[in-house]
């Protein structure tokens, strides 16, 4: 058996060791050790820097990225301004309102038209250089053409409750967006495209335009113009020191971003009469006159831009670090972020402090050694008590309370937790299952008898045909089987912020928003239903290579109010759910079987779940239990092109356009055009395949032509049964 020592022993010796080795450290390496930590320390900085610096471009850019990618879908993005309005100009007008780094928005279409939205906040100097109203707080800039071929411009000033406030008309304007290379570039790649950096003429600020091409009756570009500014500021934030150097350049050398606004926007090639949607004029980094930087992109265009590069360089008689990382190569060029700063910032302090660490070193060595002693006696007598409140508490001896005295704060702080966790624990040993017991103390939930109103997010799953599933199964296998079960679904829900409230025979009772409060309830449980369906899938996949019947689940997904908190005896109690939108739910999950669906979600559910996600319309049904109907919805996976944690639930390319031709047939049947509903069903099933919802529809419309619903029928189907 290993010899064991008394702590207090164990105190002594590692303390003895420690001071002796760090001392002989200091000794030995002096003023290259520390020099060596601090230039290590500087590397690990210049990473964080970059990483930093590198975070806040990609969040602004995907941005752009992102909302390019989402406006060329929208139906009205192809429309023509009026002399009023654009159908998508509220759309824009809220999408810069939200993001203040972007300075315009605008469509320029294959026939010459063009349409533009540019906010006007703090652009106070500029508004009084070009005589705009003072009260003005949007632009807009719409071009067209008169039936003769003129064309005109149209230009208007909004307050900021978007009531014109003044406008202007030009005939015969010049400006032709088909012209101009953000334009051109949009013709040559289906993807957005990020323009060189050049000065909006608007404003005076630099900037980057992001756009992309639309196909439609009147095709087009979409385009979203990016400020800088911001980007520039932050850089600034982010020196580390007076001679510390930042820049985002890409692969030709050409500048994005610079710690100092005034000196990026001279280092620009001169174009005073270009429009925030000009072609980008030419930049280099070598006009910004800083020669750390300079010979830091020299070199590292020199070396093939093969990645991330670190290390040092001499500019000069100054010695720098530096480092260059890439950005992220989606955004159609490779752009860089360097960071230079010379070694004597870093290595300076040390030579002035290396001897008096030394001297320091030695002299506690000297004088902590006749206190070790007594303090590790100090510590040890308290740490011998929590140790046995420990062994209680592990063997669920929870009536012994824990009373630790120690003039220690951290020890004393310890064992004031233990009892906190004992009388917890104690209080709380009748609640199931663990997990929540768990989550509700770290939250600091009080076990008190009753419930308060609040909205959750309910989800109830069940096995299809589980009691003929069970009869072929032997109790330990059923067992088995079962639990495994249980713990996948079970894994999803809590890492998708969900409480497992309780199994009842194969189902599953679950929700969201308590005991913690989440305001994403409803699109956690829904993003929960899709990642239990794809762990299931494994799940029975694995089933059928082994030959055991596979489990196929069905959910359930409501969000509503209910009564929730602890329910039951003071001797027995259990944290649960009760009211109308429980059972509602529940049947939900039982609908599944009638319509053939997988995973149905009430029309609540689906307008708090969020836009990631695609639904289609299940019709509005009356369950047993109630008496007005709800809208249903079945819940497919998330948006095709979706990244993140939502890309392995991504539907495929074509799934928006199934889901329009499924709006079509639905739209048939609630007007009461039962044959021409049945034939568009049939169609469905034809061109994409077995479709249980779909076939459950077909039989629905071909009982209405020969028995149809009373005229007052408003698409609502009743179900009796659960």
């Amino acid at each position: 058996m290993k010899r064991c020592f008394p702590f207090h022993l164990n105190i002594v010796t590692v303390f003895s060791i420690l001071i002796t080795v760090i001392v002989s450290a200091v000794v030995m390496y002096g003023y290259r050790g520390n020099s060596s930590a601090a230039l290590v320390s500087a590397r690990q900085l210049l990473v964080r820097v970059g990483s930093s610096i590198s975070e806040r471009s990609r969040t602004l850019f995907d941005t752009a990225f992102d909302t390019t990618n989402i406006y060329v879908d929208f139906p009205g993005i192809a429309e023509k301004a009026s002399v009023h309005s654009h159908p998508m100009s509220h759309a824009f007008f809220r999408f810069l309102e939200q993001h203040p780094d972007f300075t315009s928005v605008y469509i320029g279409f294959d026939d010459g038209d063009f349409y533009l939205v540019s906010p006007l906040r703090g652009r106070e100097g500029m508004m009084r250089r070009q005589g705009i109203p003072d009260d003005a707080a949007w632009y807009t800039q719409n071009i067209g053409h008169l039936a003769d071929g003129t064309r005109y411009e149209l230009k208007k000033y909004l307050d900021a409750g978007f009531v014109t406030v003044g406008s202007s008309v030009t005939r015969g304007v010049r400006y032709d967006p088909r012209e101009r290379c953000w334009y051109k570039a949009a013709q040559v790649r289906d993807a957005p495209t990020l323009s060189d950096i050049y000065v909006f003429s608007l404003s005076g600020e630099p900037g980057i335009t992001v756009s992309r091409r639309f196909e439609s009756r009147v095709s087009g570009v979409f385009g979203v113009d990016l400020s800088l500014a911001d980007l520039c500021r932050f850089v600034r934030r982010q020196a580390m020191g007076d001679n510390s150097e930042i820049a985002i350049f890409d692969g030709a050398g050409k500048l994005y971003a610079y710690s100092n606004l005034d000196r990026l926007v001279r280092s620009i090639g001169p174009d005073p009469q270009a429009s925030d949607a000009d072609a980008p004029g030419e930049t280099g980094i070598e006009r910004l006159g800083v020669p750390s930087l300079t010979a830091l992109v020299r070199n590292f265009r020199a070396g093939g831009e093969q990645g991330v590069e670190a290390g040092e360089m001499s500019v000069g008689e100054v010695r720098y670090l530096f480092r260059v990382a890439p950005l992220p190569a989606e955004y159609g060029r490779k752009l860089f972020v360097a960071v230079a700063v010379p070694e004597e910032q870093f290595t300076g302090p040390i030579a002035a402090i290396g001897k008096k660490t030394l001297l320091v070193s030695l002299a506690l060595l000297l004088l902590s050694m006749p206190l070790v002693y007594g303090v590790a006696k100090l510590i040890s007598r308290p740490l011998i008590q929590l140790t046995e409140s420990v062994d209680n508490i592990r063997a669920f001896n929870l009536r012994v309370p824990v009373a630790i005295k120690t003039f220690i704060l951290e020890i004393r702080d310890l064992g004031a937790a233990l009892e906190t966790m004992r009388s917890s624990l104690n209080a709380f040993g009748s609640y199931v299952p663990r997990p929540l017991v768990k989550q509700m103390i770290t939250n600091d939930i009080s076990p008190v008898l009753g419930g308060d109103r609040r909205e959750l997010t309910l989800l109830f799953s069940d096995i299809e045909g589980f009691t003929s599933l069970s009869e072929g199964l032997s109790p330990e296998t059923l067992t088995s089987d079962i639990t495994e079960y249980f713990k996948r679904v079970s894994q999803v829900i809590l890492r998708t912020n969900g409480t497992v409230d309780k199994y009842i025979g194969d189902a599953v009772m679950a929700f969201w928003n308590a005991p913690v409060r989440n305001a994403a309830h409803a699109h956690d449980a829904c993003l929960a239903a899709l990642r239990c369906r794809a762990a299931l899938r494994i799940f029975n996949r694995g089933r059928r290579e082994a030959g055991r019947p596979e489990f196929k689940t069905r959910m359930g997904v409501h969000t509503g109010e209910v009564v929730v908190g602890n329910i039951g005896s003071a001797d027995r109690m259990a944290y649960t759910a009760i009211g109308a939108s429980v059972n509602l739910a529940s049947r939900l999950e039982g609908l599944n079987k009638y319509l053939g669906s997988s995973i149905l979600v009430s029309e609540t559910t689906r307008r708090a779940a969020g836009d990631v996600f695609v639904f289609r319309f299940a019709g509005r049904v009356v369950v047993k239990g109630t008496s007005s109907g709800v809208g249903v919805y079945e819940l497919l996976g998330t948006r095709h092109g979706s990244s993140g944690a939502y890309a392995p639930l991504a539907m495929d390319e074509g799934a928006e356009d199934r889901i329009r031709e499924w709006d079509v047939c639905f739209g048939l049947l609630l007007a009461r055009e039962f044959a021409a509903a049945a034939a568009a069903f049939r169609a469905y099933i034809d061109a994409h395949g077995p479709d249980r919802l779909a076939e459950h529809f077909l039989a629905l419309s071909e009982t209405f032509l020969s028995r149809p619903p009373a005229a007052d029928w408003n698409g609502e189907q009743v179900f009796d049964a659960k």
